[in-house]
């Protein structure tokens, strides 16, 4: 059976090849086509000899993922991609595109486990993780068929990017490598509900790329109405990581916080929020608040917070010296924005 050429590490790859490939010129050579060129067909591999072609098609394959279907939308140029897999499945990614920056936002597995009740992709079955190579293909598949490099990349799209960490952290080593894709730690943004031990590995591991933690609450109770599957462990306990993450990398911390109308957009869970950011020693220059309003989505009783409710939250947090930004919905007409990812 052939291997798929994108799951394999560059040291894998070049050990495959290294009766074939003696100089390391044409090692290079190859890796330029696969994430530089982003070539589709060993044929293209213009500057490789003819025998060499042949033998890396016997052995690998370049693509495994098909677009089925693309949407791009009418108010803001957002474009949603549904990916199909070589086993018949189904996921989604994000292109986000201004004239400064081309972001895409990734999916990690196939439906989440972690079933976060405003979310579409909550809704959605778990079936497995995605490999380090069907994670790497949306951002190369979705280069090539808008001819736009992509310069962000955002672990948000379906999934929960910790729960699949050993195939992330190999896609982080490529989205770092010069060789590879050559995004700075800056552009890259994981996100998570709060899974401790992994953000603290992470932390450890000094990869040093943004972090987005989605809290979403200011107590237990709503947080388990929002977030039903929350790996047991406290806001406190998540706060805590990120505090440590930050000591440890020197990166960014996102707090995710969604609005939901009456359940947790109130001025006492602002001023709340304040506190526990406060508390954990959180408020200082390389941490910022999202605040989300919630996007609608199928079979759900919850809506939108009022846009005088939003605003209020954000003065309260800003009166408390906190960064704050309101996250505008992209891609809301073709159901691509945040929460939005379901069949």
């Amino acid at each position: 059976m052939k291997k798929y050429i994108l799951d394999l590490t560059i040291t894998q790859l070049k050990n495959i090849l290294k009766t074939k490939v003696s100089q390391e010129y044409v090692f290079s050579q190859i890796l330029d086509w696969i994430y530089v060129k982003k070539v589709i067909s060993f044929k293209d591999f213009t500057n490789i000899s003819k025998k060499l072609k042949e033998k890396l098609d016997e052995i690998f394959i370049l693509r495994t993922l098909k677009i089925i279907k693309k949407e791009q939308s009418k108010i803001d140029g957002t474009t949603r991609y549904i990916f199909q897999t070589s086993d018949k499945k189904y996921f989604f990614a994000v292109l986000l595109s201004s004239k400064e920056k081309n972001s895409i936002c990734i999916s990690s597995q196939i439906g989440c486990p972690v079933m976060c009740s405003f979310c579409s992709s909550g809704k959605v079955k778990y079936i497995r993780n995605l490999t380090k190579g069907e994670i790497l293909e949306q951002i190369l598949q979705i280069e090539n068929d808008t001819k736009k490099r992509i310069s962000r990349v955002l672990f948000m799209g379906m999934g929960e990017p910790t729960l699949n960490i050993n195939n992330v952290t190999l896609v982080l080593n490529s989205l770092l490598s010069n060789k590879e894709f050559g995004i700075g730690k800056k552009h890259i943004t994981l996100s998570s509900v709060g899974n401790v031990p992994v953000i603290k590995k992470l932390a450890d591991s000094r990869f040093g790329v943004r972090i987005a933690l989605s809290l979403h609450a200011t107590d237990e109770k709503q947080r388990r109405k929002l977030i039903p599957n929350n790996f047991g462990f406290s806001i406190n306990d998540i706060l805590d990581a990120g505090k440590y993450y930050l000591k440890k990398t020197n990166s960014r911390l996102t707090i995710e916080y969604i609005l939901v109308k009456d359940i947790n957009d109130s001025i006492a869970s602002a001023h709340k929020l304040a506190r526990l950011l406060k508390h954990h020693e959180l408020i200082n220059s390389n941490m910022q608040v999202n605040l989300i309003p919630f996007n609608f989505i199928n079979n759900t009783q919850f809506k939108t917070s009022k846009s005088e409710s939003i605003q209020k939250f954000k003065n309260m947090l800003k009166l408390n010296k906190i960064i704050v930004n309101i996250r505008q919905a992209k891609g809301i007409d073709i159901k691509a924005a945040c929460g939005q990812l379901g069949y």
